[in-house]
């Protein structure tokens, strides 16, 4: 499981990913728009657990 935060402001948003212990795993600020949500997605795929490679694809 994989917690995330986002503090919005208007042209960036302050993301932080932590583990269901609530370890940081990650933190960056990331732009508005679609350069920003990519970046995102990158994030999590480098931090979610193993196990969700193996969820099928709905």
């Amino acid at each position: 499981m994989l917690f995330i935060g986002d503090d919005w402001a208007e042209d960036h948003h302050d993301v932080e990913l932590e583990d269901e212990e609530g370890r940081r795993l990650a933190r960056a600020r990331l732009p508005e728009g679609l350069e920003g949500i990519t970046r995102l997605h990158a994030l999590v795929a480098e931090h979610a657990p193993a196990d969700w490679a193996e969820l099928p694809p709905e």
